[in-house]
This record gives structure tokens, sequence and C-alpha cells, in this order.
């Protein structure tokens, strides 16, 4: 059998994974304003963390240990206690005083933007009432909700979401080594969700198909190298998650 001829990048979604993290500090203002100025992005994928003071921080890691010139966990600090570091240096000296973005900073930056958002909430289970929160901020901007995605390892935290009837689109991650051991049940998660994003290493033709006849779209992260991406391109899938989208 030979292989199905690769689509083109046209066919399908490019997410700037933390905004072009591959150039620029991840989750700060300039890694964003470059994604959402490059003509090679549709979707900004951003991730939150909820502060002691029911903040919403966008940050990958539960600490600011490896992403700042700090030390402190997210969920044990307030806003301004974060705010004090710096969160550009550890990538480049050029990239100094960036500071620790709230959500609502990116929001602005999309609501005047055509670009799409993608907002994977960490860890969802250890801060209370972080839905009601998200969404409650989320209300407070004239942003399209088709624009808004709202994803997380955590299968409660959506099922939560999609039972308030929420207007945005509501995906699951699927991790490597979770799949090896247990298989992604597609029905049941199609019953709350539209999309799943999942590790590229378990993406396959059989995976997008089994997920297609449950109407879940499909997206595979992180890929930065234009080989998997031409991979993956044979594939009907309908987005790429990259650090570097402008490299495919």
């Amino acid at each position: 059998m030979t292989d199905q001829k690769p689509r083109s990048l046209d066919d399908i979604k490019l997410i700037a994974h933390r905004g072009l993290s591959t150039q620029y500090p991840e989750n700060t203002r300039i890694a964003f304003e470059a994604a959402l100025e490059s003509n090679e992005v549709d979707i900004l994928e951003i991730d939150i963390h909820k502060t002691i003071d029911d903040q919403l921080v966008v940050i990958h890691d539960p600490s600011i240990d490896r992403t700042s010139n700090g030390t402190a966990k997210i969920k044990n600090n307030t806003l301004d206690e974060l705010q004090q570091y710096d969160y550009g240096f550890w990538k480049e000296i050029k990239y100094a005083n960036q500071k620790l973005l709230v959500l609502d900073d990116v929001l602005e930056l999309i609501a005047r933007s055509s670009k799409g958002l993608m907002i994977e909430v960490k860890q969802p289970q250890q801060y209370l009432d972080i839905e009601n929160i998200l969404i409650n901020k989320l209300q407070q901007w004239d942003i399209d909700s088709d624009k808004i995605s709202i994803q997380s390892f955590n299968k409660k935290f959506i099922k939560a979401l999609a039972a308030k009837d929420v207007p945005y689109k509501l995906g699951v991650l699927i991790n490597r080594k979770k799949h090896w051991y247990k298989k992604p049940r597609f029905k049941k998660i199609s019953e709350y969700a539209s999309f799943v994003n999942a590790h590229q290493s378990v993406v396959s033709k059989r995976f997008i198909h089994k997920a297609h006849r449950y109407d879940l779209n499909v997206y595979a992260y992180t890929v930065n190298d234009t080989y998997k991406a031409e991979k993956l391109l044979r594939y009907p899938l309908q987005g790429l998650v990259s650090d570097n989208p402008e490299l495919l």
C-alpha cells in the first residue's frame, strides 16, 4: 500500500504552543504577540494555574522555578508576590523584564486578533472553584465563543464545564504514558468534549478514524520538526501544536 500524499498545512490549524516558545520565553507577552502576528499561526495555546488570591495566571508549571528568577508555588502565593519576579531572563538576557501574565492580559490580545485561543487548565483538581472563575472571566470579554477552546488532562474538569453548558469548545488531552495502558474511550469523551489533543507518538490513522467516528476533532502535540509534520499530514487530523509553527 502506498502512502497517502501529505496534505498542505493550509488544510489544518497550526497552534502556537505557549506562544512562539522556541524563539521567545514561553507564556510571555513577547511570545504571544509574535505568535499572533505570524501568518502561520491560527491558534494561540496557553496554560493557566490559580493563585492563592484566585487570579488565573499564565504559566505551565505549578511553580515559577523553571521559568523565572524566583522560587515559589503558584497555589501558595498571591499575584502580587509572583509578579515580583522576571519571567524572560532565563531564556536570554535580551528578554529580561517579562512579567507573569494573567488571563485577562491574553484575552485582551485575543480580542484584538482574528486568531483563536486554546487554554489548557493545569491540575484543576487542586484549585477550588477554578471552573467558575474561568467561565466568569471569559464572559467578561466580548470575544466570539467559537474562538475559545478549553482543554485539560483532567476529564472530570472538562465534564464539569460541559455540565454547565458553556459555549466554548472543550477537549481532552491524551499523553503518551497513559495511552499505552489505557486506550481512550472516544465514545465517552464525545459525550462532553468536541476534540482530543494527543501526544504525537500515539496519533495514527486508526486513532484518528476512531475519534472521528464519534465526531471528535484530533490535534497532535508537540510537533517541532518538518519530518514528523509531514508524516502526520498524511492523516486526516485537524491541527498540529508546535513550539515553532513557522518552521513547519
